[in-house]
């Protein structure tokens, strides 16, 4: 009795490990991250909110088209039947998200069949990711997502996914990969890890890298010598494989070569000539040159080496009579800045031409920072006592303040390290005391911190609370502002 107890207990153990395997083997993947093609119907797309942000792993980038409909199609690279699917809702104006949407899916893109149908969907929170399951059967390769707003004239999504199994009929393998870093100074070493589908044997060839080639599962390769390096791997079953290349993925930094700086093409227009712009002519005879003084000091302040810096290819620069001082818009790699002449004549009275000049190279140092400094994700949004306002303001304005075109008499106790502009940049500049790399450093935690805050990057860069901190920088200037009283008594 007792060996055939241990006989059914053994074949139950054996049993449920097989179950439990064959369960792994079948969780599904997001197909759209094996080389998935994504196309739109909608070509009026700013720069860096393109189709190719909907399917980038990134939840805190966006596909957003000047239209209140869009139609997305997903080229899948091998059939495969769905089980459910994501939706991510935008960063800002919820009236933009898609309120009613079907999904369709065809293997010819002639036919198609409808597969799931949504209405009156209400995202409750930004960045929001909310699923759906599916329930036909059926494999696909192509799939199609039209989806509608309420009532908003722009459509707005920063990710889907399509969850599900491939065709287990197709034996083709599906080669991918990833790695434990792609950036960093000098040299290093990198490990790199297979994730390919239905492969047995794997070549790897890695540009620049010791070695040069690898049939290793899972190499570490050596690189030692700067530059942008292509890695390749070829995952094969029998006579079947597939290939995927990656230029520049291994990136390897030099520190400073700052005689290699890329300055932005800068197209300058003075729009207010024969009116308030002759006066900004006078004060600024060759603004070209002032802009790429400006954005070479700017990089120099927030980065190490310009192997790192967001490369600026275009900067439209405007000179124009409106009522805001400056502004910048877009994203690297193109963004545009206007400045107010209107704004230099009023205060030609009040302030002498030495004065105007520094105001007009503050006001560039300041919105040529938002253009090459790193933007934090999932950290709210543009609005004064956000994490993401008082990151892009203060580190502006700190940067202004490094360059010399600001000074302490602006500084106060009070208020929030989240008010952005002076209040927090000359927290930034205290929070040096404590680390002098330290707007180096926060700047690159909006890489590497997603979501970002405060809290997570002083505590990254300090082992501190940001409110612990802010108390100390306010005890701070209390104990300065009484020192400096008694110094003037």
């Amino acid at each position: 009795m007792t060996q055939i107890i241990s006989k059914c207990m053994l074949l139950a153990c054996i049993t449920a490990i097989t179950i439990s395997c064959s369960n792994e083997r079948k969780a599904p993947v997001d197909v759209t991250n094996y080389k998935c093609i994504t196309e739109s119907n909608s070509e009026n797309s700013p720069v860096g909110e393109d189709i190719s942000k909907l399917t980038d792993n990134d939840p805190y980038s966006k596909f957003l088209t000047f239209s209140n409909n869009s139609v997305v199609e997903f080229q899948i690279l091998k059939k495969c039947t769905l089980s459910r699917y994501s939706i991510v809702s935008g960063g800002d104006e919820e009236s933009r998200d898609p309120y009613t949407w079907t999904l369709e899916a065809s293997n010819d893109r002639i036919s198609w069949t409808l597969i799931d149908t949504q209405e009156n969907i209400e995202f409750s929170e930004r960045n929001q990711n909310l699923e759906f399951k599916i329930t036909d059967a059926d494999s696909y390769k192509f799939f199609r997502l039209n989806l509608s707003t309420k009532a908003s004239d722009i459509l707005q999504v920063s990710e889907v996914e399509l969850w599900g199994h491939w065709d287990s009929s197709d034996k083709n393998p599906i080669a991918l990969f990833s790695s434990n870093k792609q950036s960093f100074f000098n040299k290093g070493e990198v490990s790199f890890t297979n994730l390919s589908e239905k492969s047995d044997s794997h070549q790897w060839y890695f540009e620049g890298g010791s070695p040069e080639s690898s049939q290793e599962a899972n190499p570490v390769v050596n690189y030692k010598s700067h530059g942008k390096y292509t890695v390749q791997l070829i995952a094969g079953n029998n006579e079947l494989k597939d290939t995927i290349t990656l230029d520049d993925y291994v990136v390897v930094k030099r520190e400073g070569a700052w005689d290699q700086f890329q300055y932005p093409k800068t197209n300058f227009v003075n729009t207010t000539l024969g009116g308030n712009g002759d006066f900004y002519k006078e004060l600024v005879p060759q603004p070209i040159n002032l802009i790429n003084e400006v954005c070479l000091d700017v990089c120099k302040i927030l980065y190490r080496s310009v192997d790192e810096i967001n490369t600026l290819d275009i900067l439209d620069y405007s000179i124009e009579d409106i009522e805001t001082i400056s502004a910048k818009g877009g994203n690297p790699p193109h963004i545009n800045i206007f400045f107010s002449s209107s704004y230099l004549v009023k205060k030609k009275n009040d302030m002498s031409n030495d004065e105007l000049i520094s105001e007009i190279v503050g006001v560039l140092y300041h919105e040529l920072t938002h253009g090459y400094q790193y933007s934090p994700k999932g950290a709210g949004s543009y609005k004064q006592g956000t994490d993401f306002f008082g990151f892009l303001e203060g580190t502006a304005d700190y940067v202004r303040y490094k360059a010399g075109y600001s000074n302490l008499s602006y500084r106060k106790p009070g208020g929030h390290w989240n008010d952005g502009y002076k209040t927090s940049a000359f927290f930034i500049d205290w929070l040096h005391t404590k680390d002098s790399d330290f707007v180096y450093k926060l700047n690159q935690t909006a890489l590497t911190i997603i979501p970002w805050s405060w809290e997570k990057a002083t505590q990254e860069i300090l082992s501190a609370s940001v409110s612990d901190l802010w108390n100390e920088y306010q005890e701070y200037l209390k104990s300065y502002a009484q020192s400096d009283e008694k110094q003037n008594v």
